[in-house]
């Protein structure tokens, strides 16, 4: 089946909010979004990826923070990540933002004028020569989007960019990995609740002209950051260089562009408070749960892990 132009935005919105490269998936909840808890950010002791530990009195939760994207083919060492699962509960991997397929096109037929330029003005119209010059300085490969015959609303526009980047840069989600993995374990794989995409859509849609325009700026600025380092910072992620793998996920111009919407703001919270929840109720079962997250919020000051030891239960880091 063939989908409206519409969806395929969407879809791109999906991508930006939940697994671009360099763009949070969840900023920590204080007024510095790169601010953490320093003593967290440690050198893994063991080869390979670095987990986190949070425990109670008969049970464990491993957390291991990914990128977004790793390159494709990557090797890296499985070696902890098979002991780990060896005899686990269960895998839990991200919660996140999504929508289903049917509701995504019926959103997508409903107001499908609402994702172009009033006038049908194309983006060389609409967008700042400044901002089109940065457009430009990005790689050939990169430049997926046509300017003088683009109608498309600027956000939606710099959301698709980003949306096609993995294809372009020949990445992948490590996830696919640890299920790989889990299945072979033969270990339980569970996901984290998914919210809804569509009120962040709809925000979007009305947002003003100069002010999309900034976000296609940010978008471009987020995808050269995320071209220049989704190699290095796969590298640091899977040699345990904490540090610099948490220094490649700095805010960036996207962050600031999606998290200026009301409706993403109060996704933020929801997020920590669903993690923490999930954290929770793998230690009600006695043994061990392997848990895949996001590096920043997890050592974010009070984020995931500073909350939970605030609340008594001890925390590990990866120096253990």
């Amino acid at each position: 089946m063939r989908l409206p132009m519409p969806f395929a935005l969407l879809s791109a919105a999906l991508l930006v909010s939940t697994a671009a490269p360099a763009l949070a998936q969840s900023s920590p909840p204080v007024d510095d979004p790169n601010a953490v808890v320093e003593e967290l950010v440690v050198t893994a002791r063991y080869p390979g990826p670095a987990f986190w530990r949070v425990s109670d009195a008969d049970s464990e939760v491993w957390i291991m923070a990914v990128p977004y994207y790793i390159p494709e083919k990557m090797v890296w060492d499985k070696t902890r990540t098979e002991q780990v699962l060896k005899g686990a509960n269960g895998l839990i991997l991200p919660s996140g933002v999504g929508v289903g397929l049917g509701e995504a096109v019926r959103f997508a037929i409903k107001y499908r004028k609402q994702f172009t330029n009033e006038g049908n003005r194309t983006l060389d119209q609409v967008l700042p020569a400044q901002v089109i010059e940065h457009y430009q300085q990005l790689p050939k490969a990169y430049q997926t989007t046509d300017l003088k015959t683009s109608t498309l609303k600027p956000i939606f526009a710099g959301l698709s960019v980003v949306g096609r980047a993995k294809k372009t840069g020949r990445w992948t989600e490590p996830y696919s990995d640890m299920v790989t993995l889990a299945k072979k374990a033969k270990v339980k794989i569970r996901s984290g609740p998914m919210t809804s995409a569509l009120p962040i859509a709809t925000a979007i849609m009305t947002m003003p002209e100069a002010e999309q325009s900034q976000c296609f700026d940010g978008f471009i600025g987020s995808l050269d950051h995320g071209i220049k380092t989704v190699g290095p910072v796969a590298a640091a992620w899977a040699e345990g260089r904490t540090a610099e793998f948490l220094r490649g996920t700095t805010t960036t111009g996207a962050d600031q562009c999606i998290y200026s919407i009301g409706e993403v703001k109060s996704l933020r919270e929801k997020a920590y408070q669903s993690e923490i929840k999930l954290i929770k109720a793998a230690l009600d079962q006695p043994g061990k749960t392997l848990m895949i997250t996001n590096v920043r919020p997890l050592v974010a000051q009070n984020g995931i892990l500073a909350r939970l030891k605030a609340e008594g239960f001890t925390v590990r880091t990866p120096a253990d």
